[in-house]
This record gives C-alpha cells, structure tokens and sequence, in this order.
C-alpha cells in the first residue's frame, strides 16, 4: 500500500537537513568570530581608549560601535528563526510518518505478520532530529547574544569612564 503524501515527510527531511547545516556552519562561524575577537582584544581595547582619550567625535564612535554591534550579531536571525522551525519541520515529518504507519496497518489497525512495533518507531527519528537542531540553535543564539551585549557594554562603559590625563 502506498503512504499517503510520499513528498512530505522526504521534504520536511530535506529541509531539516538544509537548516541543519546552516545551522551548524553558523555556529561554527561565529566559534571563530568570537575566538578572533578574544586574541584581539587587548589591541582593540589600546585603540578604542586612544580613539576616547584623542577625543573622537561621539559620532564616529556610534559608528563603531554599530559596527561592532552588527559584526557580532551576524547570523542571529537564523539562528532565532531555525529555533522556531526545525521542531516543526520535525513534527511534519513524524505526522506524515505517522499517517503512513497508519494506512499500513489498515482499517483495523493490526501490525502486518511478521511485523514489529519497534520498526514503526523510526517515525519519532525526524521529532528527534528537529529538537536537535533547535536545541544547537538555541545555545549558539543565546550564546552570541550574550557575548555580544557584554563586550558592547564593556565598550560602553569604557567610553563613558573619565579620560585619564598625563601630566
């Protein structure tokens, strides 16, 4: 017998997939991103006082800041967005799965002979994987959303410290 909307559960894998990938590559970018920024931080910081204490205009240094701001959050929107979708598209594929089990086993939902229940298990595979990749992308979002809003605060509050003179 054949399964209902063969096309559904393959798509909703495929896709899963695709967003696995992105989701992956992303985190791995911004793993180096933010290790780059930690072996350049004493430089940055030498710089960003020197640009404060010359007395760069304020909005040169907004600029910067919003630079900054953007570099660090890249990729943030995908990562929100596949913490929202890869459950679902997990749910598709077991919902169609599952609507497949169940024309198989026919009106009286009995296991075919020879059949075993565990076999049908494998349907509940594509929950599991969309939850994975939720739970990848949600750590790397809150992640890169932390180390963002501490390092631009920091840059922030450095800004706004008394600049020293030498006498």
């Amino acid at each position: 017998m054949s399964r209902p909307f063969p096309l559904l559960p393959s798509l909703s894998g495929l896709l899963l997939l695709l967003l696995s990938v992105a989701v992956l590559t992303l985190v791995i970018e911004r793993t180096r991103f933010w290790i780059h920024w930690w072996r350049r931080r004493q430089a940055r910081s030498r710089t960003w006082r020197q640009r404060i204490t010359a007395g760069t205009d304020s909005g040169s240094l907004d600029e910067s800041l919003e630079d900054w701001e953007l570099a660090m959050g890249y990729g943030e929107p995908l990562l929100q967005g596949a913490a929202l979708l890869a459950p679902l598209l997990g749910l598709i594929g077991t919902v169609t799965g599952l609507m497949g089990v169940l024309a198989q086993l026919g009106p009286r939902l009995e296991l075919p002979p020879g059949a075993s229940l565990a076999t049908y298990g494998q349907v509940l595979l594509s929950t599991a994987a969309g939850l994975v990749v939720s739970l990848v992308a949600s750590a790397g979002l809150l992640t890169n959303q932390g180390l963002r809003h501490w390092q631009i605060n920091q840059l922030r509050r450095e800004r706004r410290r008394p600049v020293e003179t030498v006498e």
